[in-house]
């Protein structure tokens, strides 16, 4: 049958370039099906709808703790800072810990509005925790979530994460072709 050829052909280059748009899928195929791989688009911390990879968190304390130990200071509040843990968290190291805003947009903070995230971290510069305004009441701050958030959908596309939206049209498209191919 000739359609059983072409119609595999057709939806692979189609979630091919799904794949290749969107850039969070891989496309393996398997006989004559092609199938859609979603790759690994872990958060580390999930603060309110923001999702944090482990790089971006690691550069921002890198950042924070550089500017620490070379007792430098950016934008109005002078990140970074002393945070005297008025909410009583429970850090895995010993004070005094230092706070430095890491931004939803996976950009380094260089002065200007923080945004409601925060990275912590020691004396030494090693990461104690994420916390966030969000969802907080008043100035506060509330513990970041490790890893996704259950029932949240973090804004992948703020935090320079590949988010599907640019393919999801040729995926529409390849399902549509999927079920004529199983016709």
């Amino acid at each position: 049958m000739l359609g059983s050829k072409i119609l595999p052909a057709i939806l692979l280059t189609l979630l091919s370039a799904a794949g290749a748009s969107a850039g969070a899928a891989d496309v393996a195929e398997s006989g004559d099906v092609a199938v859609l791989v979603e790759r690994d688009q872990s958060c580390a911390y999930t603060c309110g709808p923001n999702c944090y990879q482990q790089k971006d968190i690691d550069q921002a304390v890198k950042t924070g703790y550089g500017l620490h130990q070379q007792s430098q200071t950016l934008g109005n509040s002078k990140y970074p800072h002393q945070y005297k843990n008025f909410e009583n968290f429970n850090f895995p190291s010993a004070a005094p810990w230092y706070e430095f805003p890491i931004l939803s947009s996976a950009k380094i903070y260089t002065g200007g509005a923080p945004g409601a995230d925060r990275v912590i971290f020691d004396s030494k510069g090693k990461l104690d925790s994420l916390i966030t305004h969000s969802g907080a009441k008043g100035n506060n701050f509330v513990n970041c979530v490790q890893g996704k958030q259950q029932g949240k959908q973090p804004d992948d596309k703020k935090n320079g994460a590949a988010a599907l939206a640019g393919g999801g049209g040729l995926l529409a498209m390849a399902a549509g072709l999927t079920a004529l191919v199983l016709v």
